[in-house]
């Protein structure tokens, strides 16, 4: 298990003086990171051998939003799977308890034929040595029969990740936007559940698709379907939002 402190920065912070979504996200994705380079397992390291990760699942959890000046004390750790899907586990905690938690999926690809490979052809001994179990399951997705509400985004340069396709954080920010305008006023995002199909290349268009479900008590669920410029579905998620 890796472990590392993070302070949340001021342009993290939302107007209602909590943490943004957006940037628990990119200190996730620090946290995977930094703990692949000390196993020499990072997309840097795979590139030059023509291989790289790609986020498949994403589920994430948050059990409330810490304010300004909250220190996070952040744990990571990774379990293969049938020697193909490495699974990574995140917890997330600060001085009044715990924040939120996440459990993803990745798989390695071989860029030119872009198909996957065997885990144990590329992984290093310490990536072996310090798996631990990771307990996540990723259920399939609901297709709703119809989409309510059509919204467009264009992918900005600074959108694109090193493998020049956009950054997994940045469609969590088209799901959370495409929701109604009093869900997002009125409500906080407890839960998402990202299932990524296929990369979004360079510039271009967007179009997320969204639907609500029925849901009991005082949660809202959201089905989302992001559209690629190529006409193609890209990613699906659900988010479930909770009267604040």
């Amino acid at each position: 298990m890796f472990e590392a402190p993070y302070s949340i920065p001021y342009a993290g912070i939302g107007p209602d003086g909590r943490m943004k979504l957006p940037v628990l996200l990119d200190i996730l994705q620090d946290m995977a990171d930094r703990d692949a380079r000390r196993m020499s397992m990072t997309v840097s390291d795979l590139l030059p051998k023509g291989v790289s990760w790609v986020l498949r699942r994403y589920k994430i959890t948050v059990e409330r939003y810490p304010e300004y000046e909250s220190t996070l004390t952040v744990k990571t750790w990774h379990e293969p799977r049938r020697n193909l899907h490495s699974l990574r586990a995140f917890s997330v905690a600060d001085e009044k308890g715990p924040v939120a938690s996440a459990e993803t999926s990745w798989i390695l690809i071989d860029l030119e034929r872009g198909r996957p490979l065997r885990l144990d052809r590329h992984a290093t001994p310490r990536y072996v040595e310090e798996s631990r179990p990771v307990t996540a399951e990723f259920p399939d997705l609901p297709s709703p029969g119809e989409w309510a509400d059509e919204r467009p985004f264009s992918v900005r340069r600074w959108d694109l990740d090193r493998n020049n396709h956009v950054n997994n954080a940045v469609y969590f920010s088209w799901a959370a936007e495409a929701v109604p305008e009093e869900t997002a006023l009125s409500c906080s995002l407890l839960r998402v559940d990202a299932e990524y199909l296929r990369p979004t290349e360079g510039r271009g268009n967007i179009r997320v698709r969204t639907a609500r479900l029925d849901q009991s008590g005082a949660e809202k669920a959201f089905i989302h379907s992001i559209i690629g410029p190529d006409g193609d579905e890209k990613a699906r998620f659900l988010t479930l939002w909770k009267k604040d």
